[in-house]
C-alpha cells in the first residue's frame, strides 16, 4: 500500500491519538482491538495492543529518518 506524505501524517496522528491505557482497561476496551481507517476509509486496519505499539515505533522511526534525510544535503534530490 502506498501512502502520500499527507496520508502518512494522518496515519501518524490517528495512531498517536490511540490511548494505549484503554487496552488494559477491560471496561474501556474489552477486546483490546482498535480499528484504524485510512484514505477516506479505503483501507481498514484492525490492530491489537502489540500491533499498535509496533506501529507507533515504526512511524517514529520513519519520521526520524525523513527528518534526517531532509537535513542532509547529500540525501535530498537535486533539481
Amino acid at each position: 500500500m502506498r501512502l502520500s506524505f499527507c496520508q502518512l501524517l494522518a496515519l501518524r496522528q490517528k495512531v498517536w491519538s490511540i490511548n494505549i491505557e484503554d487496552h488494559f482497561d477491560e471496561d474501556a476496551n474489552p477486546h483490546g482491538f482498535e480499528i484504524v481507517s485510512l484514505c477516506n476509509r479505503e483501507h481498514l486496519f484492525i490492530l491489537n495492543t502489540l500491533e499498535i505499539l509496533d506501529l507507533k515505533e515504526l512511524l517514529t522511526g520513519a519520521f526520524f529518518l525523513l527528518d534526517i534525510a531532509a537535513q542532509t544535503p547529500s540525501l535530498t534530490p537535486r533539481a
